[in-house]
């Protein structure tokens, strides 16, 4: 075999392996790209993940501020039923207190009766 053919022979094993290493350089690349797309991918799902969070978060606020409400108005009500006891009390006491006119403990002006 003859320098030239020999030299052209190596010339072309050379070409072949640099084209060979070309490939392997963007096959590593083709990895490296779906590696970060597998990236992107986990980043959605923590994305979703943080969303729901999120709605679950709105969720709980929404519920206490319900109860909150609520409460407001058990303390209303409670409220309302105590003055309505006070009230109901103070008419009974009124009714009591002063119901036959002539025996009224409150009505003591007039009477021969002296205090002791």
């Amino acid at each position: 075999m003859r320098f030239a053919t020999r030299f052209t022979a190596l010339r072309a094993g050379a070409l072949r392996a640099t084209f060979f290493a070309a490939g392997r350089l963007a096959a590593a690349f083709f990895a490296a790209g779906r590696l970060a797309a597998a990236f992107f991918a986990a980043g959605r799902f923590l994305a979703a993940a943080f969303l729901a969070g999120a709605f679950f978060a709105a969720a709980f606020l929404a519920g206490a501020f319900f109860a909150a409400a609520f409460l407001a108005g058990a303390y209303l009500a409670a409220g309302r039923f105590l003055a309505a006891a006070f009230l109901a009390g103070a008419f009974f006491f009124a009714a009591i207190a002063t119901f036959p006119p002539w025996d009224s403990t409150l009505n003591q002006f007039g009477t021969s009766m002296t205090p002791t």
